[in-house]
Formats: C-alpha cells, sequence, structure tokens
C-alpha cells in the first residue's frame, strides 16, 4: 500500500471523464423503449419495475415543486392513503423504496421533456425513455468514480482499466439503460465504500471527522434503496479488524450521520417514524414470492440453492475481467489483505453474495439484489490489470504487454456486442455463453426487456386488426396494461391483450411471451406444438421473446411458406 494517496494526473482525469462521457452517450443513444425517440436507437423493452419507479418519480418532482410554492403540505406529498383519506390532489406516495432515487428519475424524466418533448403523444403522461436518462448519467459518473479512485490509490492504468471493466459487463450496462433504482444504489453503494476507503485509509487511520462524508453518502445510499444496509457489517468488521477500538467512534459518527440524513430525507417517516420504519424494514421479509429457474428447477424465491447467487457472479461478468482481478487478488507482487483499501473492497463485495447465499434468505432475478459489487470488483479488475502488465512486461516488450491487454479487453465487448439491447440475459463463456447457460438450466431472461421496439413493431405489422393477443407471463397486475399505455409504436389504438389461459384470451390465435421460465407454463417454455413462430428476439442462439400463431392445421404447418422476424 502506499502511505500517501497519489492525485490522478491531469492526463488520467481527462482520459477518465472522455471514457465516462463516451459510455454516457452510448446508453443515452440506445434508450428508446417503444417509440418515444424513434430517432435514437432502441434499448432494452419495458421492464416491470420501470412504470412504477416513472410514475412515482414524475409524481414527486411535481408534487415537491407545488409543496416548495406552497400549494401543498408536506404530507400531500409523502403520505398514503392511510393518512390522507380518499381525496388526494397529489396522489399517493408509493413507499415501497425510498424516494431518492425515483426522484432523480423524474428529474431526469422532467428535464428530457423540457428540452426534448417525444414527437408523438402517447396514451399516458409518463415518457420511460426520458427517465432513463436519468440512469445513464448515474452510469457515466459510476465510471468516472470509479476509473478515479483506482487510478489514485493503484495508477492510471488501473483507473482506465476500472472504467472499461465497468463499461464491458453486459448487465450493468444494460441496467444503465433502465429507469430503475439499481443503477442509483450501486452508484450511491460504491460512492460510500470508496470515500470510506480512501478516507480511513490514511497514515494513522480514522479521524471522526473522517467519517462525516462517507456518512453523508451512507445517507443518501440508504434513501436510494435497502441494499444499503448490506454496507453495515462489512465495514464494522473491517475497521474493528484494522484500527480496533480506535475505530468505534468514527463508526458511530458513519452510521449515527448515514442514519440522520435517511430519516430527514424522507418526509414519509415523519409522519409515524416507529411504525413506518418497522414497515419498511419489514417488507423484505413479507414481501409476495417470486420463483426461479435455476439448473433446470422452478423454485420459490426462498428456497433456491445456496450456491445459486455465487454461480451467477461468476457467470455474469465477463470471463476475461474475473480472470485479471483473480490475478491481482493471487499474485505474489501485491499483497491485498495487508492494503486495507483492498481489504474493505473485496469485504463489501462478498459479503452481499455470501448473504444471499444463506438457506431461507429470498434470492432472484440474476445478480439484480447484488448488482451493486459489480463496481467494486472492477476497481480489483483495475489493479489485476496492473499486475498482469508487470508480469508481462518480463516477458515482453512494453508495448507488446500493452497490446496484449488491449486485445484482452477489446474480446470481452464481445457480450455488449451480441447480447444489445438485451444484456440482462447475457452470460460468460465459463458456461459457454447464453446458449450454453440455457443447456445448463438458468434463466434465459427475467425482466420483458427483451420486448424490445423492433420486436413490437413486428407484432403490430403481423397480428391482423381487431385481433387478440394472449400474452404471459404476468409479474404484477398491471404489467401489460401499462405496456399498452407505454408502447408509443403501436399508436393510439394497440392491440388487445388478454393474459394466457384467462377466459379474455380463450379464442386468441396468437400468443406473446418473454422467456422468463420460472413464470412460464410448460408447454411455453418452448415452441408451443401446433404453432407458427411469427416474431423472435433472439440473442446469441437463445429465444428471449418470441410471438406465435396458433390452432394452425398439421397440413398448413407443412405448407407454411411464411417468413418469421427474427431479431438477432
Amino acid at each position: 500500500m502506499n502511505d500517501v494517496l497519489t492525485p490522478p494526473s491531469r492526463r488520467t482525469r481527462l482520459t477518465l471523464a472522455t471514457l465516462s462521457l463516451v459510455a454516457g452517450l452510448a446508453v443515452i443513444t440506445t434508450l428508446d423503449t417503444a417509440g418515444d425517440y424513434p430517432r435514437l436507437g432502441e434499448g432494452p423493452g419495458l421492464t416491470v419495475d420501470e412504470m412504477f419507479n416513472v410514475g412515482e418519480g414524475y409524481r414527486l418532482v411535481r408534487a415537491t415543486a407545488m409543496w416548495m410554492a406552497g400549494e401543498f403540505h408536506w404530507r400531500e406529498v409523502f403520505g398514503e392513503r392511510d393518512d390522507l383519506g380518499p381525496a388526494a390532489p397529489a396522489g399517493y406516495h408509493l413507499a415501497d423504496h425510498p424516494p431518492l432515487g425515483r426522484f432523480a428519475l423524474g428529474l431526469a424524466h422532467e428535464a428530457v421533456l423540457a428540452v426534448a418533448p417525444p414527437p408523438s403523444r402517447g396514451l399516458s403522461p409518463f415518457v420511460p425513455t426520458a427517465a432513463r436518462v436519468g440512469s445513464a448519467l448515474a452510469f457515466a459518473w459510476l465510471v468516472y468514480v470509479v476509473g478515479r479512485a483506482a487510478a489514485g490509490w493503484y495508477g492510471h492504468l488501473a483507473g482506465v482499466s476500472a472504467a472499461l471493466a465497468l463499461v464491458l459487463m453486459p448487465r450493468l450496462f444494460a441496467h444503465a439503460h433502465l429507469a430503475s433504482l439499481e443503477m442509483m444504489i450501486t452508484l450511491a453503494y460504491a460512492a460510500t465504500v470508496i470515500s470510506l476507503a480512501e478516507r480511513w485509509s490514511r497514515p494513522g487511520g480514522p479521524r471522526s471527522r473522517d467519517a462525516l462524508v462517507p456518512g453523508l453518502l451512507l445517507g443518501l445510499a440508504l434513501l436510494t434503496k435497502i441494499q444499503a444496509v448490506l454496507l453495515g457489517p462489512p465495514v464494522a468488521i473491517w475497521a474493528l479488524w484494522q484500527w480496533r477500538h480506535h475505530a468505534l467512534k468514527p463508526l458511530a459518527i458513519w452510521a449515527a450521520v448515514g442514519a440522520l440524513v435517511f430519516l430527514v430525507g424522507w418526509p414519509w417517516l415523519w409522519i409515524d417514524p416507529l411504525d413506518h420504519l418497522t414497515e419498511y424494514f419489514a417488507r423484505t421479509t413479507q414481501r409476495a414470492s417470486l420463483s426461479v429457474w435455476y439448473l433446470g428447477i422452478k423454485s420459490p424465491d426462498n428456497q433456491v440453492a445456496w450456491h445459486y447467487p455465487l454461480v451467477m457472479f461468476v457467470t455474469t461478468v465477463p470471463l476475461g475481467l474475473h480472470i485479471l482481478a483473480t490475478c491481482g487478488l493471487c499474485s505474489r507482487r501485491w499483497r491485498w489483505w495487508k492494503d486495507p483499501r483492498a481489504v474493505l473492497l473485496t469485504a463489501c463485495t462478498a459479503f452481499p453474495v455470501l448473504l444471499f447465499s444463506v438457506p431461507g434468505l429470498s434470492v432472484y432475478d440474476g445478480v439484480r439484489l447484488f448488482l451493486v459489487v459489480f463496481p467494486l470488483w472492477a476497481v480489483l479488475v483495475g489493479r489485476g490489470t496492473v499486475v498482469a502488465y508487470d508480469w508481462l512486461s518480463t516477458k515482453l516488450s512494453a508495448g507488446a504487454a500493452s497490446g496484449l491487454l488491449a486485445v484482452v479487453f477489446l474480446g470481452q465487448a464481445w457480450g455488449l456486442v451480441i447480447m444489445h439491447p438485451c444484456g440482462l440475459g447475457f452470460y460468460n463463456l465459463a458456461v459457454g455463453g447464453p446458449a450454453g447457460a440455457e443447456r445448463l438450466g438458468l434463466e434465459p431472461t427475467y425482466w420483458g426487456d427483451s420486448l424490445t421496439r423492433g420486436f413490437l413493431a413486428t407484432v403490430a405489422e403481423r397480428v391482423p386488426a381487431n385481433e387478440t393477443i394472449a400474452v404471459f407471463p404476468s409479474l404484477h397486475p398491471v404489467q401489460w396494461t401499462e405496456l399498452l399505455r407505454h408502447a408509443r409504436i403501436w399508436g393510439e389504438k394497440p392491440p388487445r391483450l388478454a393474459l394466457y389461459g384467462t377466459p379474455a384470451a380463450a379464442g386468441a390465435r396468437f400468443i406473446m411471451i418473454f422467456r422468463r421460465k420460472a413464470d412460464l407454463p410448460e408447454e411455453l417454455r418452448q415452441k408451443p406444438p401446433g404453432t407458427r413462430s411469427v416474431a423472435e428476439v433472439r440473442r446469441a442462439g437463445v429465444v428471449l421473446a418470441a410471438l406465435y400463431q396458433q390452432r394452425i392445421r398439421a397440413e398448413e404447418l407443412r405448407n407454411d411458406t411464411t417468413d418469421t422476424y427474427t431479431d438477432n
């Protein structure tokens, strides 16, 4: 460990700023969900949580502005039905998550609409693509924060490599396209850990004043999503192990500042602090159970095999990045366990993955619940790249070593290219890519992101007017009605959708699915017999979404010459 942290040079800062800007623009130019901004490249389809995040963010921003103008009381902004009764001019607060992340999405939504309103009027006042810009900006900021930290600790090569590693993680890159809370909490989690690692690892150990900024960042993380509580145990153990009783006061200040910011920043808690705090933290154990498809078996989310989180982490980051991080951690040249910064990064990476491996705890949706560890792993990728370069330089010329590492990083872009915009279905070469992962019984996709703009446009073209489409799966009662409202590409007269298996879908000749196998009936996990594929979204040989035409006679199937639209 360096005794004195070296601020990144101007060249390094400029390189990282440029890389962050390019990363942000790469996301923003490929954001469109379903026709909001048709001149943009298509992004992932509308995912389940986005409809709630955008709606609540929109409401929070507008209601808060009216509160500040004196038109509303704060209770009308943050009150629920039980608090406000049946007449609430600002609507009701959706308190399943703290407000900061949604407020940020709402600000992005309003800013984009003020500058560039969508060219066509939709059935909803919300524009998901506009709110997605908030996540794109958070991602660009995250790339810079991680790169700058790695550069300051381990040098220019480590900083650039760490920043590149973030961009090359397909699942993280895909989340940057969504108006969800994952990118917001990932940024807040990483910033908190980096701030602690940098301030508390200075000579002499942590001082009381060194806890203020990390405490503020902890509070912002708590105001974003509940994953922030995962910081407590590894940070406490790390600090007490490194500095024993000298860490007690800084730890207490850090936790107190974080709690204070959390309580002050969420007025919903002011209404009934004890009951609302209990209600918020109890939701993690009282929520509806989800199904998980893992190794070819459907399980409730609290009965998944203990190794699910570890396997998902290992198989969803590009393999070359894992190898570089492992090179650093296993190198004799870098004894990371004697570097307090690296110890904290490793602890805050390992703890969430290990925690969700405890039998009985709910875990689902691939790596979404512990996506926060990816940026910390990227810093270790950066340090491992330096170790690899130093070793290669003893065998090759400096230019050849740099060129070889550049080729390695270029190879990690394979996942981004083949999966876009459906990066939530990425698996690495350790399991044979997405096709190998499906053969092993891993979930192809889980959140509806594969219902892309191009696919929905083809559905509109190929399904005759006045036909009903049977749709599945349904992860929330309003999922498909909200898709109808937000799919501008279907215009003001969208097709009729009915849930597969219900009386309303009994006469439907078309079936539209996204392949979340955990929630599909057996007959829809593969192409149903007696049907014709009309449209597919396929990545790396795996079907992620499909439109089937059913009730086709055998002779019609044999003589069918209709081309299947395949989005590869």
